[in-house]
């Protein structure tokens, strides 16, 4: 076996298997998957967003490439228009979620950036060869999937803002339904050109006048902004948990230090004697969540751009704190401590040769309105409050902005077992979260642990998956948690696509998550 792919979408999946076909490594599978994403997967994804890339070498270097969207607003003229930022809702089959739209929900895009430097500094093969398949895609067109059809009819305002948007989406006038093909020329166009001359052009030249002429008048993108964006190279956050060390993003993003903290404080607890999805498990992990929410407003959020902020957040005093609030419900329940003791896609690879490739990309849910041209819809970074708890527009231009996104690596022996990531907005945290546990302490392979109900706790109200026994919703009623119950798996619970090695018997596997139509593929 030369690899796998998890991924979104089959032929996400499918472009990085050919990549390790033709002799590529999983970093060269990693990026064909994500330019195949763009196509595949983009009402969630684009190279007008942003996203981070874990990396993990043969050699046994693990860095953590960020290329989130910054604030715009460098050197802006304040005579421009007036910014265009409206809101509206997504409907979920149980929840709704408020988001911002509009050139003025634009910030500026990190992808390619991102990208063009894990190319420089990892991929073997040609470049044309990598984005080869996302630009068939793009002018031949794909069939659309019913999982990809459901995505667009959730984001159907968004998809329909704009003319160009439409052009795409709904070029007979209505949405595009399952069944039928999606074209994007104009994203074949782009990437053919950014192919032929280099992803650094993104920022430069005419596509830089496009981004814009689209996004500069009643957005705050300048040409200041495009010029100044730097992919940062980051040390991983590393901890340890159950005998393993895990590598995720650290700070100034929120979402890896919120797992950590999670995982940190239900290490003390012997979780397979609690059972899986069982009442004691479900109601110790809607409690670890309900603190790691209170600590995250208290300790962590207002912080998030200090230096050492990890290392207090952390803290063996701050987690045993926390912990303590928790300890009257792990009471009541046999195996409780032992002694001594958020729209977006994933994308997880593993290759023979032991590297791994861990990539989440996000265009939030789109800001409606495309770069001119291009076939590429821009982000609306700037329209999600979970990525502006302190307010819209309120960081200063050039900042990087925060995100729950949280590529993730789980090193066993010094070796790669599970490498994994989410799409979700808010509920990122929570599944990744609870496949790693999953895996790491009820012992499921990894296709029941990805598709396996999972549980999201926000505000006070426990989200259930269908699937989990009506005898343990019950009896956390009895128990005064208040619940929400969910008919099916619905993609508000994240997609949480994952490679896993096994090295008992030295096999690697894949799960991708059914509530966004994941596959994993081998070869």
């Amino acid at each position: 076996m030369k690899g796998v792919v998890a991924a979104g979408h089959e032929l996400t999946a499918r472009a990085g298997v050919e990549m390790l076909k033709e002799g590529g490594n999983a970093f060269d599978a990693a990026l064909a998957a994500a330019f195949a994403s763009f196509v595949c997967e983009s009402p969630l994804t684009s190279p007008g967003g942003g996203g981070f890339f874990m990396a993990h070498t043969k050699e046994g270097k693990t860095i953590l490439y960020d290329f989130f969207p910054n604030m715009p607003g460098i050197n802006r003229d304040l005579k421009r228009g007036e910014k265009h930022f409206v809101s509206g809702v997504v409907k979920f089959a149980g929840a709704v979620q408020e988001f911002h739209i509009g050139e003025g929900a634009a910030a500026v895009p990190g992808c390619i950036a991102g990208l063009d430097m894990v190319y420089k500094r990892h991929c073997s093969l040609p470049l044309m060869d990598i984005m080869t398949p996302a630009i068939s895609y793009a002018r031949d067109g794909i069939t659309l999937s019913a999982y990809q059809a459901y995505f667009q009819n959730l984001l159907s305002y968004i998809l329909t803002a704009s003319g160009e948007a439409r052009s795409i989406y709904a070029p007979k006038g209505s949405l595009l339904k399952e069944g039928e093909t999606i074209f994007n020329k104009g994203m074949a166009d782009t990437l053919e050109h950014l192919a032929k001359e280099g992803l650094e052009m993104f920022y430069k030249g005419d596509l830089a006048d496009r981004i814009l002429e689209g996004f500069e008048e009643h957005g705050l993108i300048t040409r200041k902004d495009l010029e100044e964006y730097r992919v940062e190279t980051r040390e991983p956050l590393i901890f340890e948990y159950r005998n393993r060390k895990i590598f995720t993003n650290p700070p100034p993003s929120s979402g890896g230090c919120l797992i950590a903290f999670s995982l940190k404080l239900l290490e003390a607890y012997n979780l397979y004697r609690l059972g899986h999805n069982k009442p004691p498990y479900l109601k110790l992990f809607s409690e670890a969540m309900r603190v790691t929410n209170e600590a995250r407003g208290k300790d962590f959020d207002h912080r998030v751009y200090e230096e050492g902020i990890t290392t207090n957040f952390l803290s063996d005093k701050n987690i045993a704190f926390y912990r303590d609030r928790i300890e009257a419900v792990a009471s009541h329940y046999e195996g409780r401590k032992e002694r001594g003791t958020g729209s977006t896609t994933h994308i997880s690879v593993i290759d023979k040769e032991g590297n791994a490739a861990s990539i989440t990309t996000s265009n939030g849910a789109g800001c409606g309105f495309m770069i001119p041209g291009t076939g590429i819809m821009m982000n609306n970074m700037l329209g999600e409050e979970d990525l502006n708890p302190h307010g819209y527009h309120t960081h200063e231009p050039g900042t990087r902005i925060s995100s729950m996104m949280a590529p993730t690596i789980v090193m066993k022996r010094d070796k790669p077992e599970i490498v994994l990531g989410s799409g979700g907005s808010k509920r990122i945290r929570s599944a990744i979260l609870q496949v790693i546990l999953n895996i790491i302490d009820h012992g499921l392979p990894v296709f029941d642990a990805v598709n396996a109900p999972r549980v999201h706790c926000d505000n006070g109200l426990l989200h259930v998956e269908g699937g989990v026994e009506e005898s343990t919703i019950n009896r956390l009623k009895k128990d005064d948690i208040h619940i929400y119950e969910w008919s099916d798996r619905d993609m508000y619970f994240g997609g949480v696509h994952t490679v896993f090695w096994d090295d008992s018997n030295n096999l690697i596997s894949g799960g991708g998550d059914i509530r966004r139509g994941g596959v994993s593929k081998h070869t």
